[in-house]
């Protein structure tokens, strides 16, 4: 197989690899912003099809490698790099927009997290305000005593 062909792959990897950069930077923008549930959920489903789409394109670019006799993933693609001056400058590319990619995703992350500790927060600081005694409606629009309702809340 040729090189040419690896750095077709890797030409698709990397265009794949911008949108999903792009992606994480429209959710970085969401999380920092009055997001809708409905519009973060929506987004993650797209960045979810990035994702599995990387990583056909990772398989897909590893078995090419492995028929050229190289190793797979990042040493496979160090490997290719001395194959030529275009593979070299496109694979230098690819490793500059993955590490993007992943910081942005960390961050991500964190942000997350920290809306997920202060929405336990506020649930626990609720459910304090509220007293046990005090009586609490079901479904179905009978008393409950609030005692019996007590639970704890688990944390993500």
């Amino acid at each position: 197989m040729s090189s040419t062909a690896l750095l077709s792959l890797i030409q698709a990897e990397f265009d794949l690899m911008q949108h999903f950069l792009f992606s994480l930077e429209k959710e970085n923008e969401l999380l920092l912003s009055n997001y809708s549930n409905d519009d973060l959920y929506d987004h993650t489903e797209l960045k979810n099809q990035y994702a599995d789409q990387l990583n056909q394109a990772a398989e897909q670019r590893d078995n090419q490698l492995t028929a050229m006799g190289l190793p797979t993933a990042r040493d496979g693609l160090l490997a290719a790099q001395s194959l030529s001056d275009e593979l070299d400058q496109l694979v230098q590319q690819l490793f500059d927009i993955t590490e993007q990619a992943r910081t942005l995703n960390e961050q991500n992350g964190l942000l997350i997290q920290t809306y997920l500790n202060y929405s336990v927060e506020a649930l626990e600081a609720l459910g304090a305000a509220n007293p046990p005694t005090s009586d609490v409606y079901d479904a179905r629009g009978k008393t409950k005593s609030g005692t019996a309702l007590k639970r704890g809340i688990v944390r993500a």
